[in-house]
């Protein structure tokens, strides 16, 4: 009968463990001998041991490592007592730029001022000539035609529209004469004359025992047509344009003022007897 068996390897059982785990290591290593640090003898200070140089550096023409370091920090650190000054700035700008700046701010708006100035007392002196034209070109009216035609409108008539409707005879380039009662600023030749004819209307109710006088009464004007320029006038300190003149009044009693370098234009209007 053949042999009964398994030939195939069987598995032997065993009891040793399948993880090894070595034993903890002591992080510090204990001191020699068992000894503690604090049985460690000290050797004494040798005063007379010899002091070793610091070493040199390697490379040539240069100081020790603690030289070049002391150097360094000198030359890297300000030194003490003494900051390091920095650039002042103004609105990002250095000081030189803003005051530049400034200065050139300040010469442009002086010389548009001056330019706007100019402009305006140029404007001022057109208006004034303009002005001084247009009342050239009236005079006529104002003193009834004797500049522009002294021929023609001496001995014609004005007749005052008030104060009892009385008639004056013009002569122009003439000067009535007698001191004058009162000077006054009028607008024209006419309001001289009635100025006249209002002096002699009222004196009777205000000077009654006077009113026959003929010395009292206004008899004649003298009227200066460049004084109702008030600034020419005040310029040679005239009290006035129109002057009042009392009688007597008549044509061979008046002086000639045809105005020169001696003084202005000067014309007359006496009173007409009926």
């Amino acid at each position: 009968m053949a042999q009964q068996w398994h030939e195939a390897p069987e598995v032997v059982t065993h009891n040793f463990p399948e993880v090894y785990y070595p034993a903890p290591v002591p992080e510090v290593a204990p001191y020699p001998h068992g000894e503690n640090f604090a049985s460690i003898p000290l050797k004494p200070f040798n005063d007379n041991a010899t002091l070793i140089d610091p070493p040199k550096s390697l490379y040539a023409g240069t100081h020790s490592f603690q030289t070049y370091d002391h150097q360094l920090a000198q030359d890297a650190l300000p030194p003490i007592g003494h900051p390091q000054e920095t650039s002042k700035r103004i609105c990002g700008c250095s000081v030189l730029v803003f005051l530049l700046s400034t200065f050139i701010a300040l010469l442009s708006i002086a010389v548009i001022g001056l330019a706007a100035g100019t402009g305006i007392q140029t404007r001022r002196a057109n208006s004034a000539e303009s002005k001084l034209t247009a009342l050239m070109s009236n005079v006529s009216n104002i003193d009834r035609g004797c500049t522009a035609n002294p021929d023609a409108a001496t001995a014609t008539s004005y007749t005052s529209t008030f104060f009892s409707r009385t008639t004056y005879k013009i002569y122009c380039n003439s000067d009535a004469p007698n001191p004058p009662l009162q000077s006054l600023f009028v607008g024209n030749f006419d309001d001289c004359i009635d100025a006249c004819a209002s002096y002699s209307a009222y004196t009777p109710g205000n000077f009654p025992k006077e009113s026959v006088s003929r010395n009292f009464t206004c008899s004649g004007v003298s009227f200066i047509p460049d004084w109702t320029n008030r600034t020419t006038a005040v310029a040679v300190n005239a009290p006035g344009n129109c002057y009042l003149k009392p009688g007597p009044q008549n044509t061979t009693a008046l002086t000639q003022a045809a105005g020169s370098s001696n003084g202005p234009a000067v014309h007359a209007a006496i009173i007409q007897m009926s």
